[in-house]
């Protein structure tokens, strides 16, 4: 399943939610402009593997998160990916949430693709960004409070791994 757009423009390139182009590379040439931004549309794909509850839980154990900050990741990975390893929201401003626990490309450009989609790495970097999990904050399903309908699932999972 192909989950980012794809632009094909005649010397051009997307950079930042905007069209870029420029001339065709020759001796003088000016640096490139931006000429219209680009139009995104708000968009979820669920792909790649679907994890479970417990597969969720052990990644989240496994990169150091415990006790409520175990749970929290849990129904946080629940309510914003489904478990779902590939899982991408296109935002209206073309950035793009990534992996189990939807790591915004905007928000943490430190945080690769490959980082994102792989649950482990995912794992690391919510554990990261949440503070070793006592900060819940940058997720706009624990701000809206989304992640609680998974709570009782999460904490069942959490108890399966150690939590």
């Amino acid at each position: 399943m192909t989950y980012f757009r794809r632009v094909s423009v005649l010397s051009g390139l997307v950079l930042a939610g905007a069209l870029i182009t420029a001339p065709l590379a020759t001796a003088g040439t000016e640096p490139a402009r931006i000429v219209q931004p680009l139009d995104c549309t708000q968009q979820s794909i669920l792909a790649g593997n679907h994890l479970s509850d417990v597969q969720i839980a052990q990644y989240a154990r496994n990169a150091n998160l415990h006790g409520n900050g175990l749970v929290i990741s849990i129904a946080v990975a629940l309510a914003e990916s489904q478990g779902w390893t590939q899982a991408v929201l296109i935002n209206t401003d073309c950035s793009h949430d990534r992996g189990v626990w939807q790591i915004s490309n905007r928000w943490h450009p430190e945080v690769s693709d490959g980082q994102a989609f792989d649950p482990a790495g995912c794992a690391q970097a919510a554990y990261n960004i949440s503070s070793g999990g006592s900060n819940w904050q940058p997720w706009t399903t624990y701000l809206n409070g989304a992640y609680q309908q998974y709570m009782s699932r999460a904490q069942t999972a959490a108890n399966q791994v150690g939590g």
